[in-house]
């Protein structure tokens, strides 16, 4: 019998977990070639603090505030992991009520739902230091029930502060987290946000968009409305990572065409091929096989974090291949071996073009979304931030 068990390790540790369990969740970073390392790397630069599985920026307040105001009653370890689930149960209903459609985890599975938004957003409440605990959820509430119960406010009309040492000092608590609320930030939470993020994430492109652009419905982060006058730093990042998605898209491609020719599927054959013309006479590759810079590109990317030696290979070898032909490069056999060698490094047995168990339960497509960085969960936090700003 196989049994999967959570270890106490470092917070550190554990926000990595969770980002690899985010990106299990999330069919657009299936990653059947693995370079999720590097693509996760430009993620943590522009988009630091996100995660695929966030919704909406108030979530940040609503962990925030349900946490601190278990936290000031003091109860033993169980009972304050139920009450929080408890108040996370009534915020779900609170919101499936106020704002339905607005992105609300849980709205199916309500009290069945199985990771909470403090799981979700209990990373970022670190990275952006609204939480200034090096702890988990249960270790914070075993290191509160030692400190002294808050004072309470008396006032009734009073806005209510929550006061916790591990926190900083959040926004009032509005009204409704038990009975009807939405996602709408007030000035004040958004500003409170926008501080956050520039005391925590300076240089990054989170941070500069907070200040001067508004997403909207921007398609890429590199979007040219967006990166006008963007400032050099996150500049130099943006366009390493629009490089990389364009010369690296057909990796996918050519990687779900092969299974098609394997698997006997003609209509899948056509589809790729087709897929695969489109990219290979696109204006934006062509542009990124011009603008490419190895070195630099690699000094950005381990500067933020390590890559091992065979993503990296793999990596250079498929951009050196496309740059040395970019309309016909796919076609080649030394394309083709390289994407059958890279997935069977990868998944030795279980490769798909080896083990036919895989190949069957292969549906017809695979990592083929592209890279997008997170820019989903990112320009919605930057989109509710500015709007909230203007109320």
């Amino acid at each position: 019998m196989s049994v999967m068990a959570w270890v106490d390790f470092g917070q550190e540790h554990r926000e990595g977990m969770d980002r690899l369990l985010d990106a299990f969740r999330d069919e657009s970073t299936v990653d059947e070639l693995g370079i999720g390392t590097v693509r996760d790397a430009f993620a943590d630069m522009m988009f630091p603090g996100t995660s695929t599985l966030h919704t909406r920026a108030r979530y940040l307040l609503f962990v925030s505030w349900l946490a601190t105001s278990v936290a000031a009653q003091r109860l033993p370890l169980e009972r304050a992991t139920g009450e929080l689930r408890r108040r996370e149960t009534q915020l779900i209903e609170a919101l499936v009520a106020g704002d339905p459609e607005g992105g609300v985890i849980g709205r199916v599975s309500r009290a069945r739902l199985k990771r909470m938004p403090s799981e979700v957003y209990w990373g970022a409440l670190g990275r952006y230091r609204i939480r200034r605990c090096d702890e988990g959820p249960q270790q914070h509430f075993r290191t509160v029930t030692a400190l002294p119960v808050p004072p309470h406010e008396e006032e009734d009309d009073a806005p209510r502060h929550l006061h916790d040492p591990h926190f900083a000092q959040l926004p009032p608590v509005p009204d409704g987290l038990d009975t009807v609320i939405d996602f709408d930030l007030t000035r004040e939470e958004a500003e409170f946000l926008d501080e956050r993020i520039q005391a925590t994430c300076p240089g990054s492109y989170l941070a500069w968009l907070v200040r001067h652009r508004t997403p909207d419905d921007a398609a890429y982060p590199w979007d040219s409305e967006l990166i006008d006058d963007l400032d050099e730093e996150p500049a130099v990042v943006v366009a390493h990572a629009r490089r990389l998605r364009h010369l690296y898209q057909g990796a996918p491609l050519l990687y779900n065409l092969l299974l098609s020719r394997l698997k006997g599927w003609a209509e899948g054959v056509e589809n790729y091929e087709e897929r695969l013309d489109t990219w290979s006479a696109s204006d934006e590759l062509r542009t990124s096989v011009q603008e490419w810079d190895s070195k630099a590109f690699w000094q950005v990317v381990l500067g933020q974090r390590r890559v091992n030696i065979g993503t990296r290979s793999f990596v250079d070898a498929w951009v050196d291949l496309v740059r040395s032909d970019p309309a016909q490069g796919w076609r080649s056999e030394a394309a083709a071996d390289l994407v059958r060698q890279r997935e069977g490094r990868l998944k030795r047995s279980r490769s798909r073009f080896d083990n036919p168990d895989a190949l069957a339960a292969w549906e017809g497509e695979a990592g083929v979304a592209g890279l997008h960085y997170r820019w989903a969960s990112a320009s919605t936090l930057v989109n509710d931030i500015r709007d909230g700003r203007e109320r």
